[in-house]
């Protein structure tokens, strides 16, 4: 969560995310419309002007964040949706774990932030989503229902949706210090006093907003009705379910990746469970998928490098394919490389 970067680095994993979502929400009726559509109904329930915040800024949001993201994280878009209108937030928000994962409940980042919404632990441990005993950080229920009470918590501190935002990635602190300094200007953001992961975050998350605007009444979103596409129940029910509504192709790999968690663990007894809904069943697959620890974060092959002479950071970013940000943040200490300094390439 707060002073934690993380979707920028770890762009590199989406393409695994992406495709395994894809796969899991893959849609199967393509050119049935309803009048009653989803989107149709976010776009009139929006809250928040979007407004391009990056067009002045030379900002380029990641191709990642595009249509099909949308289509395929659909089912959770809308029960995310479904829990910020009982809070009273906008529905806008519902694209943040777009943004903070993904969509991926067991996305963790190189600080080991993890979940949908990305909670580093002291953040966790401060909200009640865990402690010495439990680690609900991938559990999509619990996760998602604290992120939005922190979500309220920072919007009832700062009074703006922007400014909520970028406390939600930079830290409320951070924020109250910036509009010390001017961060704020007849009500306008200035972006540049903003660190650039929090500047790409504002946009990104207006630009997923507007994709949504622009393509309500597109056939690739206008198909999806306005239902529920999870149901929670409760763990001992999930047979009875499954049985009930013949889910004879989903697993307990499935589950998990719905759920974020085992939800047959015994530890969870009486625990409320995510399971696909008729409507799920009409419009996206569960066939043919298999949980795949293709998220898990990559290998160091080389954790050092002993720089030369001639050699600089930007050089090393760039040849060892590492953010430029996250370089210096592993390496507070170094501002010009001099030969035989030891430089970290990973956490």
């Amino acid at each position: 969560m707060p002073c934690i970067p993380r979707y920028l680095k770890w762009e590199l994993q989406f393409n695994a995310i992406y495709s395994f979502f894809l796969t899991l929400f893959l849609v199967i009726n393509s050119t049935k419309v309803h009048a009653n559509s989803f989107y149709e109904y976010f776009v009139t329930q929006q809250k928040i002007k979007h407004d391009d915040l990056g067009k002045n800024s030379n900002i380029r949001v990641s191709n990642f964040y595009n249509i099909d993201l949308i289509i395929s994280s659909t089912p959770s878009i809308k029960f995310y949706t479904e829990i910020l209108e009982k809070e009273g937030l906008p529905i806008d928000l519902a694209v943040i774990p777009l943004i903070e994962s993904g969509n991926n409940p067991q996305a963790r980042s190189p600080k080991n932030a993890l979940g949908l919404w990305q909670f580093i632990p002291s953040t966790a441990k401060e909200w009640g989503l865990a402690s010495n005993k439990a680690d609900n950080r991938k559990n999509v229920i619990k996760s998602t229902q604290i992120a939005i009470k922190y979500l309220k918590y920072l919007h009832n501190q700062l009074n703006d949706w922007n400014l909520t935002l970028a406390a939600y990635n930079w830290g409320i602190g951070s924020v109250k210090k910036a509009l010390k300094k001017g961060l704020v200007t007849n009500k306008i953001i200035n972006l540049r006093k903003l660190p650039l992961e929090t500047r790409k975050y504002l946009v990104a998350f207006h630009h997923l907003n507007r994709i949504i605007t622009n393509n309500k009444s597109n056939a690739k979103l206008n198909k999806f009705p306005n239902v529920q596409y999870f149901v929670s129940v409760k763990q001992q029910n999930i047979s009875n379910y499954i049985s009930s509504e013949n889910l004879k192709d989903i697993d307990n790999s499935v589950l998990k990746h719905i759920n974020g968690y085992d939800v047959f663990d015994k530890d969870n007894k009486g625990s409320e469970v995510l399971l696909p809904s008729k409507e799920f069943q009409e419009y996206f697959s569960i066939k043919e998928i298999s949980y795949k620890k293709s998220l898990s974060k990559k290998s160091c092959p080389k954790k050092y490098y002993k720089a030369k002479y001639r050699d600089t950071l930007v050089k090393l970013a760039k040849r060892y394919n590492i953010k430029m940000d996250l370089l210096k943040e592993m390496n507070p200490q170094i501002s010009f490389l001099r030969p035989g300094m030891n430089v970290k390439l990973c956490k």
